[in-house]
């Protein structure tokens, strides 16, 4: 009998064995009665619709990958065209191999063009597939060994990273730019082990227009004026899961306060 068939018989039977004998004698029964019965069909639809929806309709990947390296520390530099909603990103992975024999690295990356890839300052192999760079290693690596994999890449994401820009409609909106990696959205902007089973220390260096203010993960170390009206503020976690990688920037305004000795940044 298929799924449906059966949910719809299930629920008749249930509401056939509901029954208000026990309160047949209190002036409230009938109106428990209509109130229960509306009830029962809105769980009948429910039901239905679930055995309905196919279980493909699952955004994020349900169970964990096999991983053959411990990523532990990243470090992304971005720039942005805001004319062409498109990144440029230099990302620097430091690893350590979780198995014997491990003769390549894959990277979770999504509609990012690589341009150059180096393990441990040399040039090194690679291939980019529709969800994946693959990179390859001269010699299979041990149990343990560290290799560090620079990245440079560039891209319009359509996810994960999201540009609010001014258009007909609202000429004065100030621009933004912000990031949203749960579960599995990091990949579209940087390449990287993204998923939330593994955690990493992070840096994020972010340049923008000078009159921006940019938002990211832990303390604000520096920020650096550079050529062309130009600022890079760079900012470093302890630890974290690639997910929470974040990023904000913008026409933002800023006032810096403290309440009881502590310092507080309001980014408006």
């Amino acid at each position: 009998m298929p799924p449906v068939s059966r949910l719809r018989q299930t629920a008749f039977r249930v509401r056939r064995s509901i029954s208000l004998a026990p309160f047949r004698h209190f002036p409230f029964a009938p109106s428990l009665s209509a109130f229960i019965a509306p009830l029962v069909t809105l769980f009948i639809a429910v039901a239905i619709l679930a055995a309905l929806a196919p279980a493909a309709a699952r955004a994020d990947e349900p169970y964990a990958p096999s991983r053959d390296y411990d990523l532990q520390n990243i470090r992304t530099h971005l720039w942005f065209d805001t004319s062409q909603r498109q990144i440029r990103g230099e990302v620097t992975e430091e690893l350590a191999a979780l198995r014997n024999n491990v003769d390549a690295l894959k990277f979770d990356s999504v509609a990012l063009q690589i341009q150059t890839v180096t393990v441990d300052g040399a040039p090194a192999k690679f291939l980019a597939t529709a969800s994946q760079l693959i990179v390859s290693l001269d010699r299979p690596a041990a149990i343990g060994e560290r290799h560090e994999i620079f990245i440079r890449y560039e891209g319009q994401p359509h996810k994960g990273i999201y540009f609010i820009l001014p258009d007909k409609d609202y000429p004065n909106l100030p621009a933004e730019i912000w990031t949203q990696g749960e579960a599995e959205d990091t990949r579209y902007y940087i390449p990287l082990y993204d998923y939330p089973n593994d955690r990493t220390s992070s840096e994020m260096i972010l340049t923008v227009p000078s009159t921006w203010i940019t938002v990211s993960n832990g303390q604000l170390e520096k920020v650096t004026d550079e050529v062309g009206g130009m600022k890079t503020w760079d900012w470093k976690e302890s630890v974290l899961s690639t997910y929470l990688i974040s990023v904000i920037a913008g026409d933002f305004a800023e006032q810096d306060e403290t309440w009881n000795g502590i310092p507080l940044r309001f980014v408006t």
